[in-house]
């Protein structure tokens, strides 16, 4: 699946990858969360010190999404390796794959628990499983086709999510 209006005829990977579908269903979960702790889900809706606890780990939670998103778009220029076919492994994308969808995934986390739900709490897997399906089946594949071996023997270095180094 290519969005077209973005990609040059000489590139071989969407800019965009799957991140328009990702973005949306996560979207549409954590939507789908708010909407339901406002009424079926109420009997999860905390109080007091977790309440207060929940709120600061959702805003710390954005604050290190939004720094992760700022390193790998912004401070690494990202559309111009993707559109030049350069393979990235420097800077945030020595430390994970994705950081990206990484930094998403812990914006989505840290929304669900502004909602201070404990319910909600079971996005979280759900969004990784899925987040996690579609990457392998989608972007991985992609790369690994484009980029063969050097791409393999960089999975195997740096993790596909957390931005740790990998244990081996």
């Amino acid at each position: 699946m290519y969005l077209k209006s973005d990609q040059d005829k000489h590139q071989k990977m969407p800019t965009y990858g799957a991140a328009p579908y990702l973005y949306i269903s996560m979207l549409v979960l954590n939507l789908t969360g708010l909407l339901l702790s406002q009424s079926v889900l109420q009997s999860g809706l905390l109080t007091g010190g977790f309440r207060d606890l929940f709120y600061l780990v959702g805003f710390l939670l954005m604050i290190i999404a939004a720094r992760i998103q700022w390193l790998c778009g912004v401070k690494s220029f990202i559309s111009i390796s993707i559109q030049t076919m350069e393979f990235k492994t420097t800077g945030i994308y020595a430390r994970t794959r994705n950081p990206i969808y990484f930094s998403w995934w812990i914006c989505g986390i840290g929304s669900i628990l502004l909602l201070h739900n404990v319910w909600l709490l079971l996005l979280i897997p759900i969004q990784w499983v899925i987040i996690t399906v579609v990457i392998r089946n989608t972007e991985e594949k992609w790369l690994y086709e484009i980029y063969g071996e050097a791409y393999k023997d960089y999975c195997a270095r740096v993790n596909r999510w957390i931005p740790l180094k990998k244990i081996k």
